[in-house]
């Protein structure tokens, strides 16, 4: 299983180019951090959305396991068949 170095942004994780410095990544995060989250609302006089501060975003970097798409399904359906077997019978 393959490894990359992800940063997630207010939980939405995306993977850094291989070979991005750690110096570069810091500085990359930092800047992240200097971001303000918004937050919309829909004003149904005018026919479009009011922007307002939603407060700063959080910024994670770390080391992520990567798999091929089609062995994630694949994990995630035998995960799945477990767990629903392990409720069926605490459910008995």
């Amino acid at each position: 299983m393959n490894t990359v170095k992800t940063i997630s942004i207010n939980g939405t994780t995306y993977g850094l180019p291989e070979g991005m410095s750690s110096k570069d990544i810091q500085a990359l995060a930092g800047f992240l951090c200097t971001f303000t989250a918004m937050g919309s609302e829909y004003n149904y006089d005018d026919s479009e959305y009011m922007h307002y501060s939603n407060g700063g975003v959080t910024v994670q970097v770390s080391d992520s396991p990567v798999v091929t798409k089609a062995e994630a399904r694949q994990l995630g359906e035998q995960s799945r068949l477990r767990y629903q077997a392990r409720r069926e019978a605490e459910s008995q």
